[in-house]
């Protein structure tokens, strides 16, 4: 979250950059300027999210798939061990705390004027978090598949 309040952004829907939307936009277009807005408002964590792409340590994923053993299962293990459960967990019980409090104190004014706009936020910022991560879960699932082909290959031209 520092990054976004980096960007300029708070917890209130106030600030949200409407105008930022628009720019670049020749005609009006309410689905392109509210996924602009979504992009700048979630910048920071989408970059986060899709930099776990590179960090995925490739010298790991050859050893494991150069030896003898490998298999689907060992590979996506090496790659998706914690990069994805990790932020999903954190994330998952983050919201489920916010939506647990909101449920019990829904009463309280104070929850609808103050908290209601932090939990908009935590709702969508989880929604990037998930979409981060499938792109990450579907770029190693590929990369294992390749590494996994590869494997089979060679050893069947060292058999032969």
């Amino acid at each position: 979250m520092a990054g976004h309040f980096a960007l300029g952004n708070t917890n209130t829907l106030a600030t949200i950059d409407v105008a930022g939307a628009f720019i670049g936009i020749s005609s009006h277009s309410t689905i392109i300027s509210g996924i602009l807005m979504f992009i700048i408002t979630y910048a920071s964590p989408m970059l986060a999210l899709l930099s776990m792409l590179i960090d995925v340590p490739m010298k790991d994923v050859r050893a494991v798939a150069d030896s003898q053993d490998a298999d689907f299962r060992h590979l996506l293990k090496a790659i998706l061990g914690y990069r994805c459960l990790v932020p999903l967990g954190l994330n998952s019980v983050l919201l489920l705390a916010y939506t647990i409090i909101l449920l019990l104190m829904r009463n309280h004014l104070f929850i609808w004027s103050v908290f209601s706009p932090k939990y908009l936020y935590v709702c969508a910022t989880t929604a990037c978090i998930y979409i981060g991560v499938s792109i990450v879960a579907l770029t190693a699932t590929y990369t294992c598949k390749v590494f996994s082909i590869r494997n089979t290959l060679k050893q069947r031209s060292l058999t032969e």
